[in-house]
Order: structure tokens, then sequence, then C-alpha cells
């Protein structure tokens, strides 16, 4: 990039609403940079499909980034991507699923994670099994092929096609959770793709006067903050998001400062954890 460095490092973000997502990736991304006497920028990305791409560079390029990190929905965008590299500002993505080739990034496997959800479950008794995602971002997706991949290997056919609430917040979740719970066909597990979706679902099952995990068992996605005090305790995929935002700062600034090692487009893998905690449950006996 011209000229002399700013130690600032961008993060992207979608929204300015209160995500645990965003959140924990900031307290990655902001440890790290101060580590490497850098300072930590966040540029919101919201309603930028509608802006014009001229302004939107100006933005961009008036901030003098030495580096940016690009999370979901962004990492994926040729745009954001071309607007990027037109600015010759350096970039490092969290969890892309598409052009991969195109720079390195840090990911954690959601479809194996999905898919271990599924054996905990499997292995209690489960076998009406739904998964409940989200619209937002590719990793829902990926998370339901998870879901999906395990019936294959069992030899059976999922039991229900994929639901996506609109809002993934609590909030957002209710209302669809409280159309499966009064449904004739009620699954005996719900795999939610996020803990906020499972915070809601679990909130409709007990408004539709089902217990959590005695009625219905409920898994969710990423170990935020709520899922140890809900009542009860969470089952949970423990995402490494503090720990992609570190890692992804960590690379960025070990290219910017000419390390071959990692200047070269590579893709960074993190661990997770099956957190298994109240909320998991065999299921109900049929009354004899």
């Amino acid at each position: 990039m011209p000229g002399s460095r700013s130690y600032l490092v961008g993060l992207m973000i979608f929204s300015e609403d209160i995500h645990y997502y965003y959140s924990a990736l900031q307290a990655g991304v902001m440890r790290a940079a101060r580590r490497h006497g850098y300072h930590m920028i966040m540029e919101l990305m919201k309603g930028y499909e509608s802006e014009d791409r001229h302004a939107v560079l100006r933005r961009l390029g008036s901030s003098r980034f030495d580096a940016m990190v690009v999370p979901p929905p962004m990492c994926d965008d040729p745009v954001i991507l071309d607007m990027l590299e037109t600015l010759r500002i350096p970039y490092i993505r969290i969890a892309p699923r598409l052009q991969l080739e195109r720079s390195s990034y840090i990911y954690m496997n959601d479809s194996q994670a999905a898919y271990e959800v599924m054996e905990h479950l499997w292995n209690l008794g489960h076998r009406q099994i739904l998964y409940v995602g989200f619209r937002e971002t590719g990793a829902s997706l990926d998370r339901y092929d998870g879901y999906t991949r395990f019936f294959r290997d069992k030899g059976q056919v999922p039991p229900f096609p994929l639901i996506e609430v609109g809002n993934a917040t609590p909030k957002g979740a209710i209302a669809t959770g409280e159309t499966i719970m009064m449904s004739d066909n009620r699954p005996t597990a719900i795999f939610a793709g996020s803990d906020m979706i499972a915070f809601g679902l679990m909130t409709a099952a007990a408004k539709s006067g089902l217990s959590v995990p005695g009625d219905i068992s409920v898994v969710g996605f990423d170990d935020s903050p709520g899922a140890e005090s809900v009542w009860p305790p969470l089952t949970t995929i423990q995402q490494p998001i503090v720990d992609m935002g570190e890692s992804a700062v960590d690379n960025i600034v070990k290219a910017l400062g000419g390390d071959l090692a990692v200047k070269a487009k590579a893709a960074h893998i993190l661990d997770f954890s099956l957190i298994i905690r109240g909320s998991t449950a065999p299921p109900r006996q049929p009354d004899a």
C-alpha cells in the first residue's frame, strides 16, 4: 500500500445491532491488534449494496487502513473484495465459502461441527431431528450440510425440510418456534443454527407448555455468554470466534511485515468443541 503505515486494522461489520458473533470477533481483533501495536477501527457496511461504488471507495480509502478483516457476509461479496483490491488494502477473510483462492482466510469446519451435534442427538435416541437455520450467511448452509450428510451416512432421508428464520434473534425465532411446537409432527429434538435461535425456540417451547429437554431437546451453535445462564443450560457448539479474530490479525500483520510463510494465500482452520449441558436428553417414551 502506498505511503507510510497508519497502524490501523479495519474490521468490517454488517450491522450496528448488538450481535454476539461480531462482538466476539471484535474482541479477538482488538486484542491481537493491540499486541502488534495496531489500532482497530470498525467499518459499518450495512446498506453498502445501495451506496454508490465511488462513495464506498472514498470512505474506505480515506481511513488509510493497513489491512482489513472481512467476516461474513461481506467475505463472499466480490464487490467488496474488488474494492479492497482496487484500494490495495490487504485483507484476510473469516469463514468464506466462495472464491477461496482469492485470499488467506480463517475458518472452522461448520459442517463437521453440525455432524457431531447430530451424533450426540442420535446417540441419545433421537430420530425426529429438525434443523432451524438463518439466511444471513452461508455458515448456516454449511451446518445444514452436516445435518443432511449425517442422515445420508445412516442411509436415511432427513425427516424435515430446512426451516430458516427471517431474523436470527431470540425474538425472531419465537414465532417460528411456536409453529413448530404446535405441529402434529413435532420433532423430538431441534438443532438450531445459532444460540440466539435456540433461545427463541426454548421460549416458544415454554409458551407452548412443553419442557426442555423433557418434551423436546434443543442444541445451539456458538456458545455465547447466555448459553450457560439460560434454563436449562444450552448444549451447543463452542465456536472459536475470538480466536478467529486474533488469528486473522496475527496472520495479516505478519504478512505486512514481509513474512513469506504467511504472505502466500492460505487457509487456517481452528478447532471447535461440543459442549453438552442440560438442554438435551433422550426422547420421552410414549405412555405404555
